[in-house]
């Protein structure tokens, strides 16, 4: 996932600042797939965290890390179908008939 550097800033109080690295994550994720930041908005992402976010420590990315986030993203997130977390699994290929 695209913030894992930032899992310490998110995950534990007593780090301070968002390093610099999780705050170079946030702007490519900003830049690169927006729509993922949603699961941080929404709270899915504690499904794949080691522990649980702090949600204000989530919010407060864009202004320690310098990076905004698109009006259009945060529209998207509060209306749109978000993409799973994880891709659906494909179907099981179909097995061969038998040659008669």
């Amino acid at each position: 996932m695209g913030l894992t550097p930032c899992m310490g800033y998110l995950t534990n109080t007593s780090v301070a600042t968002p390093p610099a690295a999780c705050c170079g994550a946030f702007k490519s994720l900003v830049d690169n797939a927006p729509i993922c930041l949603c699961h941080g908005l929404n709270g899915d992402i504690n499904k794949i965290m080691p522990a649980p976010m702090d949600f204000m420590r989530m919010m407060s990315l864009p202004g320690n890390c310098a990076v905004p986030l698109p009006m259009q993203t945060i529209a998207q997130c509060a209306t749109a179908p978000v993409p799973p977390l994880d891709p659906p699994t494909a179907p099981a290929a179909p097995s061969p008939k038998p040659s008669l």
